[in-house]
This record gives C-alpha cells, structure tokens and sequence, in this order.
C-alpha cells in the first residue's frame, strides 16, 4: 500500500472543502482506495490529507495531476491557498492492531 501524503495551508478551510469535496482531480477513478482529511488541533487551516493507493505508480500519477490541473490552477484551488502545498508518496511496510488495556 502507498499513501500520498498531503500538506494544504489554506486560507479557508470551509471553502477549501467545498472545493476537495467537488474531487476536482478525480480521486476515485485515479485508483485512490481511501481518503482520510485532518486538520491540525491548533491551527484549523493547516490540512493534510491522506490518499491510500495499491501501487506506486497511482499515487504518482494522482500527485502529477494534482500538480499540474489543480495546484497550479487558479480557478480551482490556487487561490484558496495561503502557500504551495507540500506532498510525499509513503510505502507501508507495517501495521499492527493494539488492543485496550
């Protein structure tokens, strides 16, 4: 499993989502298996998003669309953001389920 792991500074979070959630990239048909969304505790308008792929090469296609038809264009996403988003594709190489104790 691969996970492109996404940094988004936005200048709004509201309409930020609004937008994600239109999936102006075309998550779903681009092979991503999930998307997880969080924002940090302390500053609500620093995001980070979390799409799971079962190869490397999705994720680094997904990550090249999303450089070239989404961050880069204005009328989509590049204005909502107060600075350029940062990305990493990470490879699993464990889990492990920790029970209550």
């Amino acid at each position: 499993m691969f996970t492109l792991q996404i940094g988004y500074p936005v200048r709004d979070y509201g309409e930020w989502k609004k937008v994600f959630d239109s999936d102006p990239a075309g998550r779903a048909a681009s092979g991503a298996r999930s998307v997880r969304v969080f924002r940090d505790a302390d500053d609500q308008n620093n995001v980070a998003v979390l799409l799971d792929f079962d190869t490397r090469d999705a994720a680094t296609s997904f990550l090249e669309r999303l450089r070239s038809d989404v961050w880069g264009n204005p009328d989509v996403m590049g204005q909502m953001m107060s600075a350029s988003p940062t990305a990493r594709i990470l490879e699993e190489v464990a889990r492990e389920g920790l029970a209550a104790g």
